[in-house]
């Protein structure tokens, strides 16, 4: 079990890694081209080489969240992985689905492009919150969210890309959290942890049980075996 949670972990290191040089490299050639703190990385599809990288970037994280969420499923978390997945899910999606630019009206893939991001950044820092793990991250990731949504709603495009921005670095930041914390699990299984409760609040439960069965089966009243019956 440790070796395929290691395994998955290095998968997810990578897939994330990929993702985020290729993100960066298109960041880097398209610099001159646009404004980046008013163009948000799903519009780099129509700049330059961002039509064939930008959502290769996507697919590459989309990836390493997916195994991501395979880690954290094999650790017990079964809610937590699925919300880490549906990040992943998503991010998939918001590359065959693009964004339109920004001085045109939205159309029907650029919807679903909104929306699924939408769930997508929901999903992953409600994930924190479930494992109670980076929760300070989750909180950040969904308070950037808020901002992030906000700049489209206020008429404030002119920060929506310096809003996304930080917004994709605390929801990468955790993923590496998720990746990392797998290896060692995150929760007791819901069954252990009812049983392990009601054996330390309960102790006389266990002890009565422990004497009608010592009754039965000749054994004294403190459970001690009668050798001379």
């Amino acid at each position: 079990m440790n070796d395929i949670r290691g395994l998955l972990r290095l998968s997810a290191f990578a897939w994330l890694t990929a993702g985020l040089v290729i993100a960066l490299y298109v960041e880097i050639v398209n610099a001159g081209a646009v404004d980046p703190l008013a163009t948000t990385f799903s519009e780099y599809v129509h700049v330059g080489q961002g039509a064939r990288l930008a959502g290769v970037a996507m697919l590459a994280t989309g990836f390493g969240a997916l195994t991501v969420a395979a880690g954290v499923r094999l650790s017990g978390a079964v809610r937590a992985a699925r919300l880490v997945a549906v990040f992943g899910i998503g991010m998939c999606v918001l590359a065959v689905f693009p964004q339109e630019p920004m001085d045109q009206p939205l159309t029907w893939h650029g919807a679903i492009h909104r929306y699924v991001a939408l769930a997508a950044f929901v999903a992953l820092p409600l994930a924190g919150l479930v494992l109670g793990a980076a929760r300070r991250s989750s909180w950040a990731a969904l308070a950037a969210l808020v901002v992030f949504v906000s700049t489209f709603l206020v008429g404030a495009r002119a920060v929506s890309g310096l809003a996304e921005r930080i917004l994709l670095i605390l929801e990468l930041a955790l993923l590496v959290a998720f990746a990392r914390r797998s290896a060692g699990g995150f929760v007791m299984q819901p069954r252990a942890t009812l049983s392990f409760v009601a054996r330390t609040s309960f102790p006389c439960r266990d002890l009565a049980r422990q004497r009608r069965t010592c009754g039965r089966s000749g054994c004294g009243d403190r459970g001690e075996p009668r050798f001379g019956a």
